[in-house]
């Protein structure tokens, strides 16, 4: 049984390839994060190791020790995964620890794949996030895929197209993993979930058709805390002083040291409050994501100018793009919260920010 959601088209591919014995020795799963690129591949892990007559069945013992991440010859790596010394090859390690796929990960996993598998047929070897595989990482697996061993099956999981080596996607059979609609999403939350109607419809909504965001959050209440956490931080720095928006900055930094996918994920959050905001602007309030703060973005979008809601998201993707260009966080953010348009509290609040900006209108 596939726990895949949605994605029909490419579970029947690669059924009949399983069937047919026409499985690819490479695959490159493309697709925005919390899509279940993951998910899709244990599955495909399962399918090819499954002792049942229907694969996956999930019910063997193969395909229980691979869902448990216990299986021997399922190898999943991360940014975050630890590299022994003895398979970095001497070389100098590109990239600091738990930002990319680095040499010693990918000699790690020529290690592996240079092995037969130890309990079942297939060795499932997954690279999450192999879209940030440094240069030196990228050439190093080229070398593996153009000859792989017969019982070895690559699994890229990758978000960004363009930040991979067009040869090394070249030689993967690519398999788009997209977002679901949120209408099949939300009948599935509330049908075979058993989210309440309310919820599944809020959830659909607001993960945007990312099934595995969608479920952690189901399940998850934390998952919506911080959420909500980043959207409160949003609402309010459009109203913050200087002295207010520059110790966020700092916040943003520190919580940028601590782990980059919890300062990214404040950045995609924003983003979307200001394309909601774009939208809301245009008279398109149906297509808006955030529809739990539906008062607050009609307040706010009566107050800015369709320049200044632009030029917010340009910013927005620009400081991403520095991150991903290593540039000094601090700077990124303290331009970043300096350029953000400022607008009065409502007149319904009372009192001011300690650092509130001496203009009454907007200033930026």
């Amino acid at each position: 049984m596939w726990r895949t959601v949605g994605q029909q088209s490419t579970i029947e591919q690669f059924s009949r390839s399983i069937g047919e014995d026409t499985v690819h020795h490479a695959y490159l799963f493309i697709g925005p994060g919390h899509t279940g690129k993951m998910t899709l591949a244990v599955d495909l892990a399962s399918a090819l190791n499954c002792d049942g007559d229907e694969k996956p069945c999930g019910t063997c013992h193969t395909c229980r020790r691979i869902v448990e991440e216990k299986h021997a010859d399922i190898i999943i790596t991360t940014p975050q995964t630890p590299i022994d010394s003895d398979e970095s090859g001497g070389a100098q390690e590109d990239g600091p620890p738990g930002r990319n796929i680095r040499l010693g990960h990918i000699h790690n996993l020529q290690h592996i794949s240079s092995l037969p598998p130890f309990e079942g047929r297939q060795k499932i070897l997954i690279i999450d996030k192999a879209d940030r595989m440094t240069e030196e990482a990228a050439n190093c697996l080229l070398k593996t895929l153009e000859e792989p061993p017969s019982y070895v099956t690559w699994i890229l999981l990758v978000e960004d197209e363009n930040r991979l080596l067009e040869t090394v996607s070249s030689r993967c059979q690519r398999i788009d993993v997209r977002p679901l609609p949120t209408g099949q999403l939300e009948q599935y939350l509330s049908e075979t979930l058993g989210a309440p109607p309310e919820k599944a419809h809020l959830l659909a909504a607001i993960s945007q058709g990312h099934t595995g965001w969608a479920i952690s959050a189901l399940t998850d209440e934390s998952v919506l805390t911080a959420r909500s956490s980043r959207i409160e931080s949003i609402i309010q720095l459009i109203h913050m002083g200087y002295a207010a928006r520059f110790d966020l900055s700092r916040e943003l930094d520190t919580q940028f040291k601590r782990g980059r996918s919890d300062a990214f994920d404040t950045l995609d959050t924003w983003a979307t409050w200001w394309r909601d905001l774009l939208v809301t602007k245009g008279g398109c309030a149906d297509s808006i994501v955030n529809v739990d703060y539906v008062n607050d973005l009609n307040e706010q979008a009566a107050r800015l100018t369709l320049e200044q809601i632009r030029q917010s998201i340009g910013k927005l993707d620009e400081a991403r793009e520095d991150l991903d260009l290593n540039v000094i966080p601090r700077l990124v953010f303290d331009s970043l919260v300096y350029s953000i348009p400022h607008i009065q509290r409502p007149t319904s609040e009372t009192g001011a920010s300690p650092g509130a900006l001496q203009d009454k209108n907007v200033t930026q």
